[in-house]
């Protein structure tokens, strides 16, 4: 047992239970369950205002909890052991604007205690895989918004932190920009062995890069689990169908009770969303008998994490 501290499985970076936080009358993060496995890369996802940053502040010990409590590798959260073994990224990198890039990276080093000759060498490295060599010895109170943001990630892995906590860490990147980061993400995880709790509103390059995820809506968890545990779940009630008498089946289906969502495309396939999967399977294989069709196509649809995203948070 660590001294405030907690024994984890052996299996977990960060655990938190019950974790709130509160403003007032204003429940910001309401009793949030977060279990991310080591090495691992963790989707952290939700609309603006709903938690994540107040989350991620409190995850680093920026923000006291009201309720709830979290261990960093069975510390405490915001407890000094717990700080050392994060990298942060907020999404808006904050720097020192008269700093050049390499000075800024050494100096965020020594205050973690990392030895000079060690931290020019990273900071060299870093600013290499962030496309920053040629800015190394400009004032970063210079750089674009882009530049901002991969120096401010280059931060976060200066001293080798087993767990990056990162906010929004491609914001404000080009798409070759973004795919280098997604890179580098896979590498520090799949071969250096770091932990990745990640925040971003690209769902489409989450889905690359992430293990598992957690969806948040007015502070409260409304989807967790694995990437594919949480498509296919979605998927048992999503089908895919193309008959030789859509204009007959389509209002049976839509009128069975089974149906949340329906709609047929131009290519003459019906997408259908229910909410008890098997029950509309059948459904669909008897509507195609009552109107003597032929079944061209019946499949599960595949569903994306917007999809999810959209069906759960519905914006």
């Amino acid at each position: 047992m660590l001294e405030g501290g907690v024994k984890m499985d052996k299996d977990l970076m960060l655990r938190t239970s019950g974790l709130t936080k509160t403003f007032g009358s204003l429940t910001a993060v309401d009793s949030i369950a977060l279990e991310v496995e080591r090495g691992s890369i963790h989707g952290f996802v939700g609309p603006n205002g709903a938690g994540k940053t107040t989350t991620m502040k409190m995850l680093v010990g920026a923000l006291r909890p009201t309720r709830g409590e979290g261990w960093i590798d069975g510390n405490s959260i915001g407890a000094l052991a717990a700080k050392a073994l994060i990298g942060y990224s907020p999404e808006h990198a904050v720097l020192y604007e008269d700093m050049t890039a390499t000075d800024y990276l050494v100096y965020m080093a020594a205050v973690c205690g990392v030895d000079e000759g060690v931290a020019r060498s990273r900071a060299a490295n870093l600013l290499e895989w962030m496309d920053l060599t040629a800015a190394a010895d400009r004032r970063a109170g210079g750089f674009s918004a882009g530049m901002r943001q991969r120096l401010g990630l280059a931060q976060a892995l200066i001293h080798e932190p087993d767990l990056l906590i990162l906010d929004e860490p491609t914001a404000n990147m080009d798409p070759t920009g973004r795919m280098s980061i997604l890179d580098l993400l896979r590498q520090l995880s799949s071969e250096r062995g770091a932990t990745i709790l990640l925040s971003s509103h690209i769902l489409s390059e989450l889905e690359q890069v992430a293990d598992s995820i957690t969806m948040i809506y007015n502070g409260k968890i409304v989807v967790q689990g694995g990437i594919d545990e949480v498509r296919n779940q979605f998927a048992e009630n999503q089908y895919l169908v193309k008959t030789s008498r859509n204009e007959l089946i389509l209002p049976i289906l839509e009128g069975s009770g089974l149906v949340r969502e329906a709609w047929e495309e131009e290519d003459g396939f019906i997408h259908l969303v229910g909410e008890d999967g098997p029950a509309l399977r059948r459904r669909i294989l008897d509507a195609v008998v009552e109107c003597d069709a032929d079944l061209q196509h019946l499949s599960r649809e595949y569903v994306s994490l917007e999809s999810v995203y959209r069906r759960t948070i519905g914006l």
